[in-house]
């Protein structure tokens, strides 16, 4: 206890992390969402800062905090230490915990340090550290997610990891660190191996200037090919010396005219260093966790020889953090930032900015957004930033114009909030006028805060500045422009979640006016206008058939398929119908107020009875577009049998 007391500061972050992971934890098994546990990882950090200069983007869903905090990481290493694996980390903090459940359960098996298997173990973190770089910078997704042990227990599991590679870290994180002393944190660690590098600063910079000069040359080096020499340098400098030479700054170090060499020191050294034989610890180890300190009857232990500096380290520690914090607010880096062209078109470049994008939400939806301005004319360049849904546009005003652009990015959007009651056979159509409008997600939200007003059936946007927004509403409702205000300027609501729970949103939308002009639509009329009709017909199946052959149409009733969530699913339905013998085409359609599923077979392949069984097969053969073949899952299911009918597709 007394141990505990002179190294307070340090347990009590080490306790709060835990805490916290533990509330994160039961939070999801009480239903919650998974927090997002990223947010503040230095090593992914570091992994989307190697990808951003290694391509110039970003891994999905990291931020400049994270980026923030991986660079305070590497200068704190540098010049104070390894701080966050002696008072943050809490998979460091498990592990020095096992050291004391081995010492309770007197497990005595020990790798000695300087050992053949102390060597040869110590390269596995380096070969990881390695193996996540690049998996990272060939992919723009943060690797480390699929088995890192901290985003899987903070998620309750049910984050993006993989299940064989999550039980493999787990077990060398908690068996492995039982019987073998410090075991994830000297052999495991990918963050412990890049510190370790950031320890023996003057070789890592010397091999970043042999890069540039290299690059200077004609040469260049990929920056995970840098990484990897880096590895192999700092691995050899490791099991050879054991120690950093110049860096950090500060290193424990011993009064020898007070020292009784006691050993209290090595023996409550978590990392096992001998300290007691040091006059000053430079081991590559050392965290300068101060548990030697604490342990010092003598007080012959301090930091850089002065007994005030004890409490610098848990300082360090929380002012680095919110430095990083700091930083992250006045700087920012893109998540793309693609251009197209020859150098003199992109030189005469013009560029303007739109928020609100919130579609364009991580590296893929990025991609896809630059994709889709690739084939605007006059466009040459978007830079996105995921984190505030922002974009900018680089064209060349010589080809285009600022609001030619605009239109082109606007997708106009339609969606039914609810269905009319039968006895309601015409709606008017209102027009609004709503500023801050532009994302087709914002139509989503907008929707959603509509439909639970009564009398309102659907929305349209359409472009503008500001954007038009037609609003499907009962005719006999009143338009009342102050409800209309206060509906549209809603500025949170809660919105349910796929999985359950909702997710509150935050809109800004203004809006500007409302139109006098009232035009009127039918009930089935409207019905049929915002159903999202789907078809596809199946080349390579009528290929196998004779054009004259006869054929027929199989319905089947499946309420629901407008939604959102199904119709995602309706491109799995095909390519699986695809795969199936007899069967040429398929589509959706309204009968009434009935969706239904239609499919179109050859009448001598197929029946009734031979289609229900295909549609209740337990696995899809999926065909992808990249060529490959998956079995899954079905991802619709069919509940009621359908029956062929007289019309054809």
């Amino acid at each position: 206890m007394s141990k505990i007391k002179k190294n307070l500061w340090r347990h009590v972050l080490q306790l709060g992390v835990i805490a916290l992971i533990v509330g994160f934890i039961v939070k999801v098994f009480f239903g919650g969402k998974p927090a997002d546990v990223e947010a503040y990882c230095p090593l992914g950090g570091l992994e989307s800062l190697a990808t951003f200069l290694n391509s110039n983007t970003l891994a999905c869903s990291m931020s400049i905090v994270q980026i923030m905090i991986g660079i305070v990481l590497a200068i704190g290493v540098i010049l104070f230490s390894k701080l966050f694996c002696g008072y943050v980390c809490p998979l460091g903090t498990i592990t020095e915990w096992m050291s004391v459940l081995r010492k309770k359960m007197k497990i005595k098996y020990e790798i000695p340090m300087g050992s053949v298997a102390d060597k040869v173990l110590r390269v596995f973190k380096y070969i990881i550290l390695f193996w996540i770089f690049y998996m990272t910078i060939t992919t723009s997704e943060l690797f480390c997610k699929n088995f890192d042990p901290y985003y899987a227990m903070a998620t309750g599991f049910r984050g993006e990891i993989t299940a064989w590679m999550t039980v493999i870290s787990m077990l060398l994180l908690f068996l492995g660190s039982l019987f073998i002393n410090m075991f994830w944190c000297k052999y495991i660690c990918p963050l412990g191996a890049l510190s370790n590098i950031f320890k023996f600063t003057l070789t890592f910079a010397g091999l970043v200037v042999l890069s540039l000069i290299a690059g200077a040359l004609g040469l260049s080096m990929p920056w995970v090919w840098l990484l990897g020499v880096a590895c192999v340098v700092c691995y050899i400098f490791e099991i050879v010396y054991y120690e950093s030479k110049v860096f950090p700054l500060l290193r424990i170090t011993k009064d020898e005219s007070t020292c009784t060499n006691c050993g209290a020191c090595s023996r409550k050294c978590p990392q096992q260093i001998d300290v007691k034989s040091m006059k000053v610890v430079k081991h590559v180890d050392c965290t300068l966790c101060g548990e030697c300190i604490a342990s010092c009857p003598e007080k012959s232990l301090n930091i850089n020889r002065r007994p005030g500096l004890r409490w610098v380290p848990v300082i360090l520690v929380i002012v680095l953090f919110f430095l990083a914090l700091w930083m992250s607010q006045h700087w920012e880096l893109p998540t793309i930032d693609e251009r197209w062209g020859n150098e003199a078109k992109i030189e005469r470049l013009e560029s303007f900015e739109r928020d609100g994008m919130r579609t364009v939400k991580c590296f893929g939806s990025s991609k896809a957004f630059a994709n889709k301005m690739r084939t605007v004319p006059g466009v040459y360049g978007v830079t996105t930033y995921v984190n505030r849904f922002a974009v900018v546009i680089h064209y060349d005003p010589s080809e285009t114009t600022k609001e030619k652009v605009e239109e082109s990015m606007f997708t106009p959007t339609k969606r039914k909030l609810n269905t009319p009651p039968a006895n309601v056979e015409q709606l008017k159509i209102v027009t609004l006028e709503v500023d801050k409008l532009f994302d087709r997600m914002d139509i989503t939200f907008l929707g959603n805060i509509i439909k639970e007003r009564e009398g309102f059936y659907g929305i349209v946007s359409e472009y503008g500045c500001p954007v038009k927004v037609k609003l499907y509403m009962d005719v006999n409702k009143p338009i009342d422009k102050k409800e209309l205000q206060g509906i549209v300027e809603t500025r949170k609501f809660e919105m349910p979640v796929h999985g359950g729970g909702v997710k509150e949103i935050i809109c800004n939308y203004e809006l500007t006016s409302v139109s006098d002009q009232v035009d009127t639509i039918g009930r089935q009329e409207f019905l049929e206008y915002m159903f999202p009709k789907t078809s596809s017909a199946f080349k390579g199946n009528k290929d196998k058939y004779d054009t004259n052959v006869a054929t027929a149409v199989y319905e089947m009733d499946y309420p629901g398929i407008d939604k959102p969530l199904i119709q995602r699913q309706l491109p799995y339905l095909g390519s699986f119908l695809s795969n199936n013998p007899g069967i040429l085409a398929y589509e959706t359609a309204l009968r009434g107020d009935m969706s239904v599923i239609r499919i179109t077979y050859v009448k001598d392949v197929l029946d009734d009875d031979k289609i229900w069984e295909y549609l209740q097969s337990p696995q899809w053969t999926i065909h992808f577009k990249d060529g490959s073949v998956k079995d899954m899952d079905p991802t619709l299911s069919f509940k009621q049998p359908g029956k062929t009918i007289d019309s054809a597709i």
